[in-house]
């Protein structure tokens, strides 16, 4: 990302909320004394891991604090281009000469820079369309510059988000319309790339062109791809597809023992999609039909804390299944920066709760809940459980087998440790793991052998530094979630609810 951006979240956060809360936002982010260069360009990943720092200290979702920015950005954004702007424009004029403006801005400092792609279509005398398409997904970053924009310029602009990336469509577009009127008298307006838009065309031509300039410009690349043979294997040995079925791979971006995940994009419906599939076709026919019917199972479940499965299929004789793909970051990697404020924690256990629940409502089981697995949004208040599906293959495979069990050290029931098949009340037990952590800042049972392991848990008890200030009920709760009998074991979705319900509107009085 472009360092022009970056100074400006950095003078949004110092003049809002001190110069303090920027230093505590770069520890958090694992950037401590990072100086920030406008002339510099930042990887995606480090602004996107300070935004989520930034939304977690100021207690706000991503998309709200970014349309903040947004807003406080369009007049320093007005100031940086200001040699460039005419003296008679104001936001109508500068947004349909927005793409060689910001282009310009940025390419003259950084030739290799790659800005979002913007197209302006004037409707009328007092109605734009704004089509944006950025990889980043930073859509309400743009609207809060439109916003702004018009703040600066003293015009009441009204502004509609009508498709967005987010959803799957191709691009963002916004409507944006003066709603007290203007003395602007453009007949038509010429863009940056030379076309043309009459003021007497109507809103549907507009979306046509813009089209074309997106699939032109953003879609090509992917369109140009070739169908080559399936699966290649790696230096690392991992097997890396051009395609599976419609789907065009991009890159690995995750593997276990023996799953790999790659980004794909969907050529019919142009969309970013993760596909999780196995390492190896050494694998029987009969779990490969089971892998085939729960990942089916999982696509007619819709929930707000659950990876959505899109596809199934198989290439190859090695099955697959097509998830959306999310952006953000595991818990585990949240953990392991220091301690989750107590109602955000509390939230978070609800989320993952509600999405355990819906998966449990359907006959399915995870069978690897643990911190790694659970997808925070970038900014921390939202959560969704993921890698349903393999763990079942996997484990179906070996549940009889005590030498291996499959699932993470430290989080797996000790009745699968015994070689026992895993139920509901296993995943209840791996919930409880993630709770105790979350308060107290550790595994409870840590990793060992599988001796070792059930020896902690026969015995398991917490002392008072474990718990901190850890309201008392919540202690119970989670004690009972631990409990090695799986009959023992708490696993009322009601009464866990409650507790979680209670403490969150305490914590919010």
């Amino acid at each position: 990302m472009h360092g022009s951006i970056v100074s400006i979240v950095k003078k949004f956060v110092e003049v809002h909320h001190g110069p303090e809360a920027w230093s505590l936002i770069l520890e958090r982010g694992g950037y401590p004394g990072l100086v920030v260069s406008p002339i510099q360009t930042y990887p995606d990943k480090a602004v996107v891991e300070l935004l989520g720092c930034a939304c977690e200290l100021l207690d706000c979702p991503l998309d709200d604090l970014l349309e903040e920015i947004g807003e406080f950005a369009a007049g320093e954004l007005v100031s940086l281009v200001n040699s460039m702007l005419h003296p008679d424009w104001k936001c109508f004029e500068i947004l349909s000469n927005v793409e060689s403006l910001i282009h310009r801005m940025i390419r003259i400092q950084n030739p290799e820079a790659q800005p979002a792609n913007i197209q302006a279509f004037r409707l009328n005398e007092n109605e734009m369309q704004v089509i944006y398409s950025s990889r980043r997904g930073l859509c309400s970053l743009a609207k809060g510059i439109l916003s702004g924009m018009g703040e600066h310029y003293r015009q009441d602009l009204e502004i509609r988000h009508t498709t967005c990336v987010k959803r799957g469509d191709p691009f963002c577009t916004f409507d944006v319309k003066i709603a007290n009127g203007s003395d602007l008298e453009s007949a038509k307006v010429e863009s940056a790339d030379g076309f043309t838009v009459l003021d007497e065309g109507d809103g549907q031509v507009n979306m046509i062109e813009a089209t074309k300039i997106f699939d032109t410009k953003v879609m090509g690349d992917l369109k140009s791809q070739e169908t080559l043979s399936p699966f290649q294997a790696t230096n690392a040995g991992i097997p890396f597809p051009k395609k599976l079925g419609r789907y065009a791979i991009s890159e690995v971006i995750g593997t276990g023992g023996m799953g790999v995940v790659y980004k794909a994009t969907d050529d019919v419906l142009n969309r970013i999609v993760a596909i999780k599939t196995l390492k190896t076709v050494d694998i029987q026919k009969d779990l490969k039909d089971f892998f085939i019917e729960e990942a089916r199972a999982m696509a007619r479940l819709t929930h707000a804390n659950v990876v959505r499965v899109y596809d199934v299929g198989l290439e190859q004789g090695r099955p697959y299944f097509v998830m959306e793909y999310l952006i953000g970051k595991p818990l585990s990697r949240r953990l392991s920066k220091g301690k989750i404020n107590d109602l955000l924690a509390f939230k978070l256990l609800y989320q993952i709760l509600e999405g355990l629940n819906a998966v449990h409502k359907i006959g399915l089981i995870h069978r690897d809940i643990k911190p790694a697995n659970i997808m925070l949004s970038p900014d921390s208040q939202h959560c969704h459980v993921l890698d349903f599906g393999l763990a079942g293959v996997v484990s179906k495979n070996i549940e009889s087998d005590r030498s291996f069990t499959s699932g993470t050290p430290g989080y797996i029931a000790p009745e699968r440790l015994e070689g026992k098949p895993a139920d509901y009340r296993s995943d209840y037990f791996s919930f409880g793991c993630i709770a105790f952590e979350m308060f107290c800042g550790r595994s409870p049972f840590g990793v060992g052998t599988v001796s070792s392991l059930l020896k902690s848990m026969e015995g398991f008890n917490t002392s008072i530094n474990d718990w901190s200030d850890t309201p008392e009920d919540l202690q119970v709760m989670i004690a009972g979630l631990l409990e090695k009998d799986p009959i023992s074991r708490n696993t009322d979705y009601s009464q866990i609810k409650n507790t979680l319900v209670t403490n969150i509107e305490q914590l919010m009085e």
